[in-house]
């Protein structure tokens, strides 16, 4: 997903509020969902952050590597105004497998983290990004081991 940032320093009060409520609702329909999970509106500062494995967080402008730095600033009104397609920035991904308890798979919680091995229990449909529970805890990404051998123990993307 695309990258952005917006700031609402320049809002204050109930209006801030309102505006942050908006983007919120707005950015949970574009697929965009909070970086601890779920899609529940939040208070917060001024800044938000839409990441480009669709997650949202808000703090400073440093982040660390959460964000790839490839974020655009956008105005409230514009980002309000994106529709899905909008916001991908790549065709859609593949159909995700479909896995049995006890599957052997590569499991992450994010794109930066290296792929661990772990036996498939089952699917966490609560409105988090950690939709795949497996034996040690639920992940956020989870692929196939027999033919991804190869990724074990490295950041890289599978193919």
């Amino acid at each position: 997903m695309k990258e952005y940032k917006i700031d609402l320093s320049m809002y204050e009060g109930k209006v801030r509020e309102v505006v942050s409520e908006a983007i919120q609702r707005h950015a949970f329909k574009l697929g965009y969902g909070w970086l601890s999970g779920g899609k529940s509106l939040k208070s917060f500062g001024t800044i938000l952050f839409f990441g480009y494995d669709g997650c949202i967080t808000h703090g400073s402008t440093k982040l660390g590597n959460w964000a790839s730095g490839k974020n655009t600033e956008i105005s409230a009104a514009d980002f309000l105004a994106l529709t899905p397609e909008d916001v991908q920035d790549k065709p859609k991904a593949p159909k995700e497998p479909e896995f049995k308890p006890f599957d052997r798979v590569l499991v992450r919680d994010a794109n930066d983290r290296k792929w661990h091995i772990d036996f498939f229990e089952g699917y966490y449909n609560t409105g988090t990004l950690y939709k795949n529970t497996c034996l040690s805890s639920p992940y956020r990404y989870c692929i196939p081991y027999e033919g991804n051998e190869h990724l074990l123990g490295t950041t890289e993307a599978p193919k």
